[in-house]
């Protein structure tokens, strides 16, 4: 009787585990599912835009990464804009990253511009590096001077 007992706590126990790590293993999922349930929101691009080009170095960081991260290939062109006018040379290397995320051939000659022409050395070196190991990764594609 005390073996039959003890059987049937242990099969509870373990049910209840079991119940315990599928509810809460369904409950974690995030609740955009996908990037498009966010970017298909009717202000999404216009608020992203606006945030490559605030005058806020922070905003202006957070969406050039964002653009990257997922890229967006959209706003090929508001990054191509605001390389012309950053002054902050760490943004200007993160816009460049971002163009490289995206497989952008405008961006990489862009780069391949920055890379002899920019005043700031460490703009030329990681323009430099962007384009190069943009040629390395796409050994068929190459961009025109």
């Amino acid at each position: 009787m005390k073996a039959i007992r003890k059987q049937n706590s242990k099969n509870i126990f373990f049910g209840l585990i079991a119940l315990f790590i599928f509810l809460f293993g369904t409950l974690s999922f995030p609740q955009v599912k996908q990037l498009k349930d966010f970017t298909q929101h009717k202000y999404a691009y216009e608020n992203l835009s606006a945030a490559i080009k605030s005058n806020n170095d922070g905003v202006r960081e957070d969406a050039i990464y964002l653009v990257g991260k997922y890229k967006l290939i959209d706003f090929e062109q508001d990054l191509l804009n605001q390389i012309e006018e950053e002054k902050n040379p760490d943004i200007k290397v993160l816009i460049g990253l971002a163009l490289y995320r995206m497989e952008s051939e405008k961006g990489m000659q862009k780069m391949l511009e920055l890379s002899s022409k920019d005043r700031n050395d460490r703009v030329r070196r990681m323009s430099a590096a962007i384009y190069n190991e943009y040629l390395s990764s796409n050994s068929n594609r190459s961009v025109s001077r």
